[in-house]
């Protein structure tokens, strides 16, 4: 993890992250007593069927694929391109206080955008980096219900503390994970809004 001073200019750099294997023993998956996380809400509705080209799936899919997921008071990403692809390094720049930034990073190890089940699915998965705060994986998605038109957005994971401070600080770090988590629905809650064409009611007054 690196320790940012944004009040001396420094600035989040991804090249020695890219470098980085994975954390260790991370990908043997989650053991037992790892925390397992299952963020979900309903953000908006479309007509059933697949995605609408300009409807709040597509636009929060793009937002999604390029890791715009977090309020940025909180987190903003540090991305090579968008959307991200598989095998690209994703950092995490985490505004801890004023002129202070935590910043470490993941590598994308899945992407996926299309229909199963029923459910049409759009985001991507990755994978904790040597001296990120945690081990383990989380997954970013929005997903429609073909029949119904429900969408919904989902952050899914599992972690356990991966380098020193974190297990010294593990009641308060878990307690911004999880902080982090709801925010980041609320977030995409707030876009999905904006994002949701008007409607006009019987009188064809907007609503």
């Amino acid at each position: 993890m690196d320790w940012i001073w944004t009040t001396f200019g420094q600035r989040p750099r991804l090249e020695g992250w890219e470098r980085r294997p994975f954390s260790a023993s991370v990908e043997a998956g989650p053991r037992p007593g790892d925390h397992r996380d299952c963020h979900e809400r309903i953000v908006a509705h479309e007509e059933p069927g697949a995605p609408t080209a300009t409807g709040p799936y597509r636009r929060l899919a793009a937002a999604i694929l390029g890791f715009r997921v977090f309020p940025p008071r909180m987190v903003t990403g540090v991305l090579r391109r968008a959307p991200v692809e598989v095998g690209d390094t994703l950092g995490v720049c985490y505004h801890a206080a004023p002129g202070l930034a935590l910043f470490f990073a993941a590598r994308v190890i899945a992407r996926f955008d299309g229909p199963a089940n029923g459910v049409w699915r759009t985001g991507f998965t990755y994978r904790t980096l040597e001296g990120h705060p945690e081990c383990g994986e989380e997954t970013f998605s929005v997903e429609k219900d073909m029949a119904t038109g429900r969408i919904v957005v989902a952050l899914r994971s599992w972690s356990r503390p991966g380098i020193f401070l974190a297990r010294a600080f593990a009641p308060l770090i878990r307690q911004l994970q999880l902080q982090a988590g709801r925010a980041a629905l609320d977030h995409l809650g707030h876009m999905a809004r904006e994002a949701a064409p008007k409607r006009r009611d019987a009188y064809g007054c907007l609503r």
